[in-house]
């Protein structure tokens, strides 16, 4: 009877238990609903003046000008950014390519032009103020050749990126087995051009200068994987070496600067609507006339933006950086000034260019006039 009795108090003990948290526990979220209900109320008088704002401007304007000023507000942060942090460097690199540049002392001096001596040695006879520039385009023995060398280099390259990418997308789109896979080895290139390849690099460069300290003579480790040396000791013509180099060459790097390219295309295939397709289908296009009556003029507008990250990109890569970076370090900070602005005028004219004409046959899709 003892044993019946402590039992049922046990289990009374435990339904009190069991009721005394569940009691805790309501009354716990019944205070969080508490606290959420006047946050929300006071997010709501704080916003208020917004809210009002916005009924009385935004909600009344064209949609139009509704996507220009949303267009605005999103390029805020990016433009305070600008003005906070590059603005002050772009005007003072600008009236550095004007001056001649010292340091001394840790103090900058700079002197507005270039005074040359007169005919009879007086001081300060003639001012010239594009003498920074004169030097980047005749003084300089390798910078207009490098110039002319990297704008061919990124027509040819845009070119043959943007349709490689697109060919590639719509491939990559298809139905069939692996397609994550495939995906995948695409854009391992753009991982293959980040931080760890350089890394990596840098430790190859170290085991060759290991072998170079041993005797075995410098660059041993790289001509284990020279295809081109291999060729050439096995009695291949070097005109064919050449061309197979070549060729090779162009390839890789289409491949390997493709990456983003491709990413962006098909995120813009993947949102063409589906029934635009269907309907070709019933009507008995074939997938050759979908791709140029649908697929293009859909992606068009991704063209743009294809266009004018390939042209930034491979401006960003070329040679020419480091012809600038050595006017740097060699305290030439006119040249280097003069040098960047000249590089910086033909790649915006190269953009204004491309994109000028891409606008004249990019189809804009708009469901809302």
């Amino acid at each position: 009877m003892k044993e019946k009795i402590s039992s049922w108090f046990s289990a009374l003990g435990g339904k009190l238990t069991q009721l005394k948290n569940w009691f805790l526990l309501t009354k716990f979220w019944a205070f969080i609903e508490k606290i959420v209900r006047y946050i929300s109320v006071g997010l709501r008088y704080v916003f208020y003046p917004i809210t009002w704002i916005k009924k009385r401007t935004y909600d009344r304007m064209r949609y139009d000008n509704q996507k220009v000023f949303a267009s605005i507000l999103f390029l805020t942060p990016v433009l305070l950014g600008f003005f906070l942090f590059f603005a002050y460097p772009i005007i003072m690199s600008f009236i550095y390519s004007f001056s001649e540049v010292t340091i001394f002392d840790g103090k900058t001096q700079i002197l507005f032009g270039q005074y040359l001596e007169g005919p009879k040695g007086e001081e300060v006879a003639i001012k010239d103020l594009f003498h920074n520039y004169k030097f980047a385009l005749q003084g300089h023995g390798t910078f207009i050749i490098e110039l002319w060398n990297t704008v061919q280099t990124t027509v040819i390259d845009t070119v043959v990126i943007t349709i490689f990418s697109l060919l590639i997308a719509v491939m990559l789109n298809g139905e069939y087995k692996g397609r994550g896979f495939v995906r995948a080895v695409f854009f391992l290139p753009v991982v293959f051009n980040s931080e760890a390849l350089d890394t990596a690099l840098e430790a190859t460069e170290a085991i060759d200068q290991v072998l170079t300290n041993a005797g075995t003579g410098s660059g041993e480790l790289a001509k284990l994987f020279d295809l081109t040396l291999f060729m050439e000791s096995i009695g291949v013509p070097v005109w064919l070496v050449t061309f197979l180099s070549d060729i090779t060459g162009a390839i890789y790097r289409t491949i390997t600067y493709s990456g983003v390219q491709i990413l962006v295309f098909l995120a813009a295939i993947q949102s063409v609507p589906g029934h635009l397709y269907e309907a070709a289908k019933i009507e008995g296009a074939t997938a050759y006339e979908s791709f140029w009556k649908i697929t293009l003029p859909m992606v068009s507008p991704q063209i743009v933006t294809v266009v004018v990250y390939t042209i930034v990109d491979s401006f960003l890569r070329s040679e020419i950086n480091t012809i600038i970076d050595y006017q740097f370090v060699q305290n030439e900070i006119g040249y280097h000034a003069a040098m960047s602005w000249l590089y910086v005028i033909v790649s915006v004219i190269i953009l204004a260019v491309a994109v000028g004409i891409l606008n004249k046959v990019v189809f804009y899709q708009d469901d809302k006039k």
